[in-house]
């Protein structure tokens, strides 16, 4: 009996461990997500929504390659669907050079980021940006020629979050990598 109690006492403690240790894992997830979606509750639903991109929020570095590598993918699925678009209606001739372009150049990003484990030069964030305007003057066109596409705009909308929450991460990791802040 005595030999059942001690049992019993170190699943207990074991348990116990488990879950101080889960919980402290949880927290880190919670603020490497805050800090790239600056406590945003759409683009913390969009994260968590999505599996690859809520399990990768293990550290800076980790989920802002995941966010890239879904830009990557999402250039791609956009620029399928512009392309279907421009078929239908030669307007979207502009965008679907825009969406086309995108999809490399944020690879290139992706790739040197990936090899240099965050942002390393000055323009790196400079040069993330640079590749992402190309949906702005995609729907600059399409207002100029009194076109709206909804869904054009909600792809449009999410690769802005995912940017934003790629580069905050991406930063942040420079930031402590310079000894900025800790």
């Amino acid at each position: 009996m005595a030999s059942l109690n001690k049992i019993s006492i170190l699943f207990l403690l074991i348990s116990l461990i488990l879950c101080f240790f889960s919980s402290r894992s949880i927290n880190a997830n919670d603020d490497i997500l805050d800090i790239a979606c600056e406590k945003d509750k759409e683009c913390l639903d969009y994260i968590k929504a999505d599996k690859v991109l809520a399990a990768s929020a293990t550290s800076d570095l980790d989920l802002g390659l995941a966010l890239m590598k879904s830009i990557v993918a999402q250039t791609k699925t956009t620029h399928d669907y512009v392309l279907k678009k421009k078929i239908e209606n030669p307007v979207y001739t502009e965008c679907e050079k825009e969406w086309l372009n995108m999809g490399p150049n944020f690879q290139l990003i992706l790739d040197r980021t990936t090899k240099n484990k965050g942002y390393k030069d000055d323009t790196d964030d400079y040069d993330f940006h640079n590749a992402g305007d190309a949906s702005d003057r995609c729907e600059t066109s399409l207002k100029n020629a009194n076109i709206i596409d909804p869904e054009l705009n909600r792809k449009s909308h999410e690769l802005g979050i995912l940017m934003v929450s790629a580069n905050r991460s991406l930063t942040h990791l420079s930031q402590k990598k310079q000894g900025l802040i800790k």
